[in-house]
């Protein structure tokens, strides 16, 4: 079955609705930051529920409010072209579309035919990975899987019981950063997971 593509702006929203996308997990997790920008409430990265490995004592989990990027952190349309999310999703994307904050770099590529996926990867210090983490496995109610051989510590996460077409991703920890990946419209668990590892994999080769 075909899957349907779905306009960026409409995936961000119905992404709340369903708790599937990071708005949620932020706010489930710490609340929205009153000082935080639009870019940081509307950008749209990974739902990933943690390994049992991942979960910490609290003082180990970063809140957004508390975390910024060092000067001279990627931006995430430097570690990701559209010829890269072509080559791992199999279908063509639109130019990368980047949003900026104090805490998050987010580069977003939508479909560029009917039928084809949307992407967003988002990076954000590494302290995130356990906020993250921790509120989409609370937000979804679904542990995540393990993936090994990505970053020191990565988990993925799919889901078509709200959307058809699927949505899923990969949250990744490696260094300094948590990257994240956003996958919406391949309509197959499996091609989700393998697209969003090539996906992650080429981001990482860039940090």
């Amino acid at each position: 079955m075909g899957a349907r593509s779905v306009p960026l702006s409409t995936r961000v929203r119905f992404s709340v609705a369903v708790a599937l996308l990071p708005l949620v997990v932020l706010t489930a997790c710490v609340g929205v930051d009153p000082a935080s920008t639009p870019a940081d409430r509307a950008a749209p990265p990974t739902p990933v529920a943690p390994s049992a490995a991942s979960s910490g004592p609290a003082s180990s989990i970063a809140p957004a409010a508390d975390v910024t990027r060092p000067a001279g952190s990627p931006r995430a349309c430097d570690l990701l072209t559209a010829a890269d999310v072509a080559s791992a999703t199999g279908a063509p994307v639109s130019a990368g579309e980047g949003t900026e904050s104090a805490r998050r770099s987010v580069c977003a590529f939508t479909a560029s035919r009917p039928g084809g996926p949307g992407v967003t990867l988002g990076v954000e210090p590494a302290e995130r990975f356990d906020a993250k983490a921790d509120a989409s496995r609370r937000s979804v109610g679904v542990p995540g899987e393990s993936v090994d051989g990505l970053g020191a510590r990565a988990v993925f996460f799919y889901s078509d019981a709200d959307l058809p077409e699927g949505v899923g991703g990969v949250l990744v920890r490696s260094g300094t950063s948590t990257l994240d990946v956003t996958l919406q419209g391949l309509g197959d668990r499996d091609r989700t997971r393998q697209a969003a590892v090539a996906v992650a994999t080429t981001a990482l080769a860039g940090l």
